[in-house]
């Protein structure tokens, strides 16, 4: 996957049907997933669209996707995952806390990615690495060294610390959609286009999304009880 416009569209394709058969479930924390997946899902409809850019140039287009869409799409990662909470504990019937927790993190997430994409711009266009994958950070090229394996982990961790702090009760429901994808995450660490490897990962989260849903609503097995 992530290797083509193909690849692309069947990875934004089955987030899609994932993500609206969650949100018609009417079960809170399946709704919560639905929010999570439109934040995590989203890198693979921009990378769609570089790809049809046809990435092998550097054009308007191309540029345009990977200097706004990209950001954005990084920002929805994090922040999916802490919006979505909201169909658990709405904002009216937050703490204190969860309330300045949401504004902090929101400011935090938005500055870190502003900053980390604009602040030294060593390419302004998304190109094919060596493997075929997309790159619109830094030169394909270039060999990675410990502080971009640190950055990695430490992004994967701020993406799910809304969980880690909200998500109170089902822990067999995040534990599942959490264990099968990590070992795409794994993988990631030994691809040339790390970031573009979250195709996997949100491929493999909405499928076993569906299929816990699915388990659910035939009670086949009462997830969330």
């Amino acid at each position: 996957m992530c290797y083509s416009v193909t690849s692309s569209l069947k990875t934004t394709l089955i987030s899609l049907f994932a993500i609206i058969y969650l949100l018609f479930s009417k079960i809170p924390y399946f709704q919560w997933i639905a929010i999570l997946l439109i934040g995590w899902c989203s890198m693979q409809f921009a990378e769609l669209l570089i790809w049809m850019t046809n990435p092998k140039k550097c054009n308007f287009w191309n540029k345009l996707i990977t200097l706004t869409l990209i950001p954005l799409a990084l920002m929805l990662q994090p922040l999916g995952s802490l919006y979505g909470s909201l169909y658990v504990t709405s904002w009216n019937k937050s703490s204190s806390f969860r309330k300045n927790f949401i504004i902090f993190y929101t400011f935090f997430i938005v500055s870190i990615v502003s900053f980390s994409q604009y602040h030294n711009i060593t390419t302004s266009c998304s190109i094919i690495t060596p493997r075929g994958h997309l790159s619109w950070t830094t030169s394909p090229y270039r060999k990675y060294i410990l502080i971009d394996y640190l950055l990695y982990f430490i992004w994967g961790f701020i993406i799910l610390l809304p969980i880690v702090f909200f998500w109170k009760k089902y822990f067999l429901v995040i534990l599942l959609l959490l264990t099968i994808p990590f070992f795409a995450f794994i993988y990631g660490l030994y691809n040339d286009g790390k970031p573009s490897i979250w195709c996997y990962y949100t491929s493999y989260a909405s499928i076993a999304s569906i299929f816990l849903l699915f388990l659910h609503q035939t009670k086949i097995y009462r997830i969330i009880k």
